[in-house]
């Protein structure tokens, strides 16, 4: 076995373990890039074969067979399609995608003037040099490509970047020593007296580049699918907060109807039924029924407007925030003798809605608090936001209580609850004759 030949059938053997290898890929991943390269890997190693008989004709040159440039045009093209898809230049750069597919047009371009060539039976001198004409433009629109290709700064581009380079320099060497009479003898004891061992010797060197590329790639994938997983299991648990957030204030919703209206539709439905029965036997304790009935009317309807205000999305400036406290304050006092002093910070914070319906019915219980337990006469409300902190405070100079004992009922109990839930600091201090204050302070979310 000749030198030559022992080294061919090494470098053919690796090739076509390489392309089995791509088979099996794509038989396991159906990605087309495998199946792409694999063909590429088959069409030129064929070449090189048939290559090997047309060394053995007198006077031969390269190009002056059909078959053996229809392959290497097959085989480039899919070599492109495998650079494209590997490195995802049509969005990286869309520069280098273009140049590569007029390269593709090239090829087609070739293999029609190779057919007319062949087909009206042209001089293999024309023939050749058509085939080396064309080659010469890959080879030098490839050594463009790589330069803008190379600027993409992916790992995967590096293993491309040498291989593809070690096999255009094997392409050049191996056209360039056909016109060298004095290396290319094709001499079977001197294997590098044929130009195919340099393009297989490329070809060989880029495989196991592009084997390096290919499995780098794959581990950047597994590890992106890691991280989109871990994305998605955060998103999920964030789903989850805020589907319980909904539940919760649903919840909170369908105890607000129960405590606050339910008892006064129910007082409505009772004094509505008095009336009729009093209508005959007492028309002004019906009168007095009636209006009553007006007042807690109204009284629901306040209620309902606060319910759908602290849920309205419509609402979330903190502006909005301050004037529905200035309306619920001088709704509340308006036939008080209590005054009220406002003190509050302007400010293009965002409240969301389910902080702002707590911070508010705890504002609205202090303002009632205040309103039925101090005999205060001036109630003083102050609201600022800063550093990313609300702080609410409601002052009286009433009659003061024990805080440790505090109010008749929960209410105090809630308000504790709810600044708990806002993750707020609620501080109530009070003296005997010295009045009242809460302050609560609380973080905003970013």
């Amino acid at each position: 076995m000749q030198s030559y030949e022992a080294l061919r059938i090494l470098l053919d053997g690796m090739l076509y373990m390489m392309a089995l290898f791509s088979v099996m890929s794509f038989l396991q991943q159906r990605k087309a890039i495998y199946w792409q390269y694999a063909v590429y890997i088959v069409c030129i190693t064929f070449t090189f074969n048939l290559n090997d008989q047309d060394y053995l004709k007198v006077n031969y040159l390269p190009g002056t067979n059909f078959l053996i440039s229809l392959l290497e045009s097959v085989a480039f093209a899919m070599y492109i399609s495998f650079a494209i898809q590997l490195m995802n230049i049509q969005e990286n750069d869309p520069v280098s995608y273009r140049i590569l597919r007029y390269m593709i047009l090239v090829l087609i371009l070739e293999t029609v003037v190779d057919c007319f060539l062949f087909s009206f039976e042209f001089s293999p001198e024309i023939i050749s040099g058509s085939y080396t004409f064309f080659r010469f433009i890959l080879a030098g629109t490839a050594l463009v490509v790589l330069p803008r290709i190379f600027r993409l700064r992916q790992a995967v581009v590096s293993y491309f970047i040498i291989g593809t380079f070690l096999f255009v320099i094997g392409c050049l060497l191996a056209l360039w020593i056909n016109y060298i009479p004095a290396i290319f003898t094709r001499s079977p004891d001197s294997p590098f007296s044929f130009p195919i061992t340099y393009m297989e010797l490329g070809v060989v060197a880029e495989v196991l580049c592009f084997t390096l590329g290919m499995s780098l790639q794959n581990r950047e994938n597994e590890l992106e699918k890691i991280k989109v997983q871990g994305q998605l299991i955060v998103q999920l648990r964030e789903n989850d907060q805020k589907q319980q957030k909904l539940l919760k204030i649903r919840d909170e919703i369908a105890r607000d109807l129960h405590d606050e209206l339910g008892a006064d539709l129910a007082s409505i439905s009772m004094m509505c039924h008095a009336a009729e029965q009093q209508l005959t036997l007492n028309p002004e304790l019906a009168r007095k029924s009636i209006r009553q009935m007006g007042e807690t009317a109204r009284k629901v309807i306040r209620v309902m407007r606060e319910i759908v205000w602290s849920l309205h999305s419509a609402h979330d400036s903190a502006g909005q925030f301050v004037h529905r406290i200035r309306e619920t304050a001088q709704g509340l006092f308006d036939p008080n003798t209590t005054t009220l002093h406002f003190d509050v910070g302007l400010t293009d914070a965002t409240i969301p809605s389910v902080m702002r319906r707590d911070l508010f019915l705890i504002y609205k219980e202090l303002l009632h608090n205040a309103l039925r337990h101090s005999s205060a006469a001036n109630v003083y409300i102050s609201f600022e936001i800063r550093e990313q902190q609300i702080f609410l405070s409601v002052r009286d100079d009433g009659q003061g209580f024990d805080p440790e004992v505090g109010y008749h009922g929960n209410g105090l109990a809630s308000i504790r609850q709810r600044a708990a839930s806002l993750n707020g600091h609620l501080a109530i201090t009070s003296h005997a004759s010295q009045g009242t204050r809460a302050t609560l302070n609380c973080p905003l979310p970013a």
